[in-house]
């Protein structure tokens, strides 16, 4: 397992937030496009051998003012114990946001939910598995801006997993095992760019 692993991520964003005040809208334009990378740590028992992994994302977002709305797609690379393969996590999400106001023209605190409906591939081409992979979240961050449209925005979330029934197929050996369901939980983090794209 990675350093995920070691240590309790507890983030103190509305602390932070309380500290460093408001931001007047999440992006002074109504649109905008951010792209993150991301770290995914995963807990229990969801998917034999999974280990924490780490990627990227792309997301649309509507910001009509605190509250906004965001969707786009998302996938992390993770190892597989004991196995040559690498599994990935890859498909889209939504995600809706609440700006908190504190006061500040550069700094503003969220707190945040998002679900992610994922399938899982692996590298090689040999195994395919033919369940889903959910996610549901809740977290915060900071948003932090760098100019008139671009914003740094920092975040994590705290989540539920669930791989649902399916069937873990072998193009090698020929062999079909089924996969039963099961749950686990999530650690997401993320930091990324956002871009403003019309007033």
């Amino acid at each position: 397992m990675n350093g995920l692993r070691a240590c309790p991520w507890v983030v103190p964003w509305f602390v932070i937030g309380a500290v460093c005040g408001d931001l007047e809208a999440q992006s002074a334009q109504p649109f905008s496009l951010q792209a993150s990378g991301l770290v995914n740590g995963v807990f229990g028992d969801v998917f034999t051998g999974l280990q924490d992994g780490i990627g990227a994302e792309a997301q649309f977002r509507y910001t009509p003012g605190a509250l906004s709305v965001g969707a786009g797609i998302q996938i992390t690379v993770h190892e597989l114990q004991g196995r040559t393969e690498n599994a990935r996590l890859y498909g889209g999400f939504i995600e809706p946001r609440y700006r908190i106001h504190a006061g500040s023209n550069v700094v503003a605190p969220y707190v945040s939910a998002r679900l992610s409906v994922l399938k899982v591939g692996f590298s090689g081409g040999d195994l395919s598995l033919s369940s889903t992979f959910m996610q549901l979240n809740g977290g915060g961050g900071l948003l932090i801006r760098l100019g008139s449209r671009l914003n740094l925005d920092v975040g994590a979330t705290f989540g539920y997993n669930r791989l649902g029934n399916g069937t873990l197929t072998s193009k090698a050996s020929g062999t079909a095992i089924p996969v039963e369901s099961s749950s686990g939980s999530n650690v997401v983090i993320r930091v990324g760019l956002a871009i403003g794209l019309r007033d």
